[in-house]
């Protein structure tokens, strides 16, 4: 076996250039399926750990109706489906929720959307067109950091978030204190239509902190949200609106240990609609293992055509070593030996170009680590440090993989190599 080896070994590097031009199409599968496998992975820790940052565990944001229903129904609708309505969510639902065993608190979540947000002195509006309302205070650990002099926050008072200082060419500490200017909007946006009652409509909000929320965000407290909607909606009082509108969200803190059945009876018991980490984070799971599915597929033609680069680098082989082969089978080697023999040329190229692809992959995630890191920043991923990490037993897995693109695309050539008569070998010219 050995021996056998060796020769193998030769056969390989008796035609160097052929024999890396031929691991080439090896080691391009392999570092689009180490990025693939490697960066999807990277990918969905990324999030994870971002997103568990931002929300505990025993959050629940709770609606009235699936807001994960986005861009409407999924099948074709029957006359025969039932009409799912919605909840309201008022302050009788509030109390219910309240009232079950485990639940910390609920803080009713308001939005106002199809507004334009200006800071004073400067005519760019930002690009969010909505605000959110709440009673939370600036330490709660919705808003990751925060910075100011009061996290509470008082009729006429904003807190905006790191991105809106960011946009506004400004920093946290200049900002305290500037203005915010909204105005109501002439035209509506995918979420809602303008009304006579919203137009012409101006309101001032004093920035008093600023979040490290790592997004677009603008907060004003529940009571400021809930007149700006009941102006801009022409409703006769806040319990009006709630009562006929009802707040955006509630969000409900639990007691550890006990958010899962909470959450089913909130789901089960009052039909409201539940999100929660456990369920984003299934969602996370489900949608990166789908995106990997997709892309391995890609991954696999590349494989296809690099197999198909060994297949005909072995023919060539062959045929350049016909007299070769009838040499050594005239000596007494058995055709499963040459079978053998042209198996394990076929998968040194293919470990070849495994060990290239993984490496120069490698060195690329190093190269590219610090780049990576501070493009998803800018984009709010706080707690980011590094982005690339090397998976040994991924790589194991992708080199053993390359080795048997090598075996397998190589079973036909060294199927024919094992069989040539050894008689017409040596009269090969």
């Amino acid at each position: 076996m050995v021996k056998m080896f060796k020769y193998a070994l030769k056969l390989v590097f008796r035609r160097k250039l052929r024999t890396f031009l031929t691991s080439l199409g090896i080691m391009i599968a392999v570092m689009l399926m180490t990025f693939i496998l490697f960066g999807m992975t990277d990918l969905k820790n990324a999030v994870v750990s971002e997103f568990s940052s931002r929300f505990s565990p025993q959050d629940l944001y709770v609606s009235g109706n699936d807001i994960l229903m986005f861009g409407g129904m999924n099948t074709a609708p029957s006359k025969d489906d039932k009409e799912e309505k919605s909840i309201i969510l008022n302050d009788v639902e509030k109390k219910k929720i309240e009232e079950i065993d485990g639940v910390e608190y609920v803080e009713p979540i308001s939005t106002i959307s199809n507004v334009e947000i200006y800071l004073e002195g400067d005519n760019t509006p930002y690009p969010l067109n909505f605000i959110g309302g709440s009673n939370l205070p600036g330490t709660h650990h919705m808003y990751k950091g925060f910075y100011g002099n009061d996290d509470t926050l008082d009729n006429g008072e904003i807190f905006v978030s790191d991105f809106v200082v960011s946009f506004f060419e400004t920093t946290k500490e200049d900002i305290i204190g500037k203005k915010i200017l909204v105005k109501s909007s002439n035209s509506g946006n995918f979420l809602s239509t303008a009304s006579k009652s919203m137009l012409n409509k101006d309101y001032q909000f004093t920035i008093s902190g600023v979040t490290e929320s790592g997004g677009d965000a603008f907060f004003i407290n529940n009571n400021d949200a809930l007149n700006m909607l009941v102006d801009l909606g022409g409703f006769s009082s806040q319990q009006d609106y709630i009562n006929t509108v009802g707040y955006s969200q509630l969000l409900v803190y639990t007691q550890e240990g006990k958010t899962s059945k909470i959450e089913k009876y909130i789901t089960d018991d009052l039909g409201l609609y539940v999100i929660s980490t456990e369920t984003v984070l299934g969602f996370l799971d489900t949608l990166t293992a789908g995106l990997t599915i997709a892309l391995v597929i890609f991954g696999g033609i590349s494989a296809l055509v690099a197999s198909i680069g060994i297949i005909n680098t072995m023919i060539m082989s062959i045929y350049e070593q016909t007299k070769e082969i009838g040499i050594i089978k005239a000596m007494g080697a058995s055709n499963f030996q040459i079978l053998i023999i042209f198996l394990i040329q076929s998968a040194i190229i293919g470990l070849i170009g495994g060990i290239l692809g993984l490496s120069i992959t490698f060195l690329s995630m190093k190269l590219a680590d610090p780049f990576i890191v501070e493009a998803l920043t800018e984009q709010g991923f706080g707690t980011l440090k590094t982005f690339f990490n090397f998976q040994p037993l991924n790589a194991i897995y992708i080199t053993i993989g390359s080795i048997l693109i090598g075996i397998i695309a190589g079973l036909y050539p060294a199927r024919k190599a094992s069989t040539i008569d050894p008689i017409q070998a040596l009269r090969y010219e």
